[in-house]
């Protein structure tokens, strides 16, 4: 499923990424060139996630559980690459403005090749991250790299439908408008308002990535009652829940628990054994990539 989508989406990012820059080269607008630097990031992405993805179950005596905290890697680096090429694109919109400020008339924009990459790409767009969204959910969104493929694929989405569209409404204003500086600078504010609205996506990304990769228990409430509720159930009488962490690496999910017997007389060692295998095949519904431990106090 992951390697699937990820080699689909190279091409389809590959195709958005030419159609960016070639935009940007008829139509004057640094906006179509970011929207192009997201693609082709993506593209570039997406070849790296599917060398993860074939490499993440091989298990030896040296990794015993893997490669999934590699997925963790790859999501905090790639949400860093995004908030370098948005941070750029602010920066570089701020540069425009101050040099209009200063007297530079850079060129106006261009209103019909601006419609033309606009009607494609919104349609381009739109499909694309509806693909991804549907493939993301088909793995129960377990997956960090495709959730990090489909962050990505919503920005995209977002940069180029709402670019386009705006780009053609600053490009319609007369000469004679009082709003005719837009002609010259409108690309550039509307570059920052839309870098600055994608922030917070890939800031969660390396957030979430972050915490994983340091080893930090998942505390969703939700989540932490049910799995209590299958350890418990699960639990012959003899035996005591005492704690229990949940950590999560990559699509892998790693599920410690510590235990204690009501009574070290009644400790019964192939009753532990048959608790136990109840518990992980009831955990695995909840997490079909799971690393159990049970722990005697």
């Amino acid at each position: 499923m992951e390697v699937n989508t990820l080699q689909i989406g190279i091409w389809i990012n590959i195709f958005m990424g030419i159609c960016g820059w070639i935009g940007y080269y008829f139509a004057d607008s640094y906006a179509l060139a970011l929207d192009g630097n997201f693609s082709f990031i993506s593209a570039l992405s997406f070849f790296v996630a599917m060398r993860i993805t074939r490499q993440k179950d091989f298990i030896s005596e040296k990794y015993p559980l893997g490669f999934y905290s590699v997925e963790n890697i790859y999501a905090f680096l790639q949400g860093i690459l995004l908030i370098g090429i948005t941070v750029y694109a602010i920066l570089q919109g701020a540069a425009n403005i101050v040099a209009y400020s200063k007297g530079e008339l850079p060129e106006t924009l261009k209103i019909l090749p601006l419609m033309i990459y606009t009607v494609t790409m919104i349609f381009a767009c739109i499909a694309t991250w509806f693909f991804y969204k549907r493939r993301f959910e088909k793995t129960e969104k377990q997956s960090p790299i495709l959730k990090a493929e489909t962050v990505a694929a919503f920005m995209d989405m977002l940069v180029t439908c709402g670019t386009g569209v705006a780009l053609v409404a600053v490009a319609m204003v007369p000469p004679s408008s009082s709003f005719h500086f837009l002609n010259y600078i409108g690309d550039s504010i509307i570059v920052i308002i839309i870098s600055l609205f994608l922030l917070r996506a890939p800031i969660q990304i390396v957030s979430n990535s972050f915490f994983s990769l340091i080893g930090r228990t998942i505390q969703i409430p939700q989540l932490r009652h049910r799995v209590e509720n299958i350890i418990v159930t699960s639990l012959d009488p003899i035996f005591k829940l005492e704690k229990f962490h949940i950590f999560h690496m990559g699509s892998c999910y790693e599920i410690e628990v510590t235990i204690r017997p009501v009574d070290d007389a009644l400790m019964n060692l192939p009753l532990f054994r048959m608790c136990r295998q109840l518990m992980e095949t009831r955990l695995k519904v909840l997490f079909p990539s799971l690393v159990l431990e049970v722990i005697i106090d």
